[in-house]
């Protein structure tokens, strides 16, 4: 098992991408604006990012990698949107998509400034330790 697998973001994620796959079969065949197109790559590329960033160097990079996903978490949600305005999508699964969407986001949102606080942390104990080190 890979370490991007153990994450609560990226199964969370990949559940959202078989609710969209799932979901793009109940849109119009004729694929309004290419929607189904955006919707299954946008869902698809927030688990590859978190998958992507895990694999990082550095908590920076793997920051960078989940303000990707959330873009493209943003992107999912603006193209429910969209389907919804057209009537391709019920109400009713475009809101439930929506609110399962929050959750994934603030759980990202969440563990991105988890990393940021690590970091900080770090970097306070360095200039500590630097400033023990300092004749008087």
């Amino acid at each position: 098992m890979y370490s991007f697998e153990k994450l609560e973001i990226w199964q969370l994620s990949l559940d959202l991408a078989e609710k969209i796959c799932q979901m793009s079969t109940e849109l119009p065949d004729d694929g309004k604006f290419g929607l189904i197109s955006k919707l299954k790559r946008a869902s698809v590329s927030i688990t590859l990012n978190i998958a992507e960033g895990r694999g990082s160097d550095s908590d920076a990079e793997f920051r960078r990698f989940l303000g990707i996903a959330l873009k493209s978490l943003i992107e999912v949600v603006a193209c429910l949107k969209i389907c919804e305005r057209l009537q391709s999508l019920d109400q009713t699964i475009v809101s439930d998509t929506c609110a399962f969407c929050d959750k994934i986001e603030a759980k990202i949102r969440k563990f991105r400034n988890a990393l940021s606080a690590g970091r900080n942390t770090h970097k306070a104990k360095r200039v500590r330790r630097k400033a023990s080190s300092v004749k008087r």
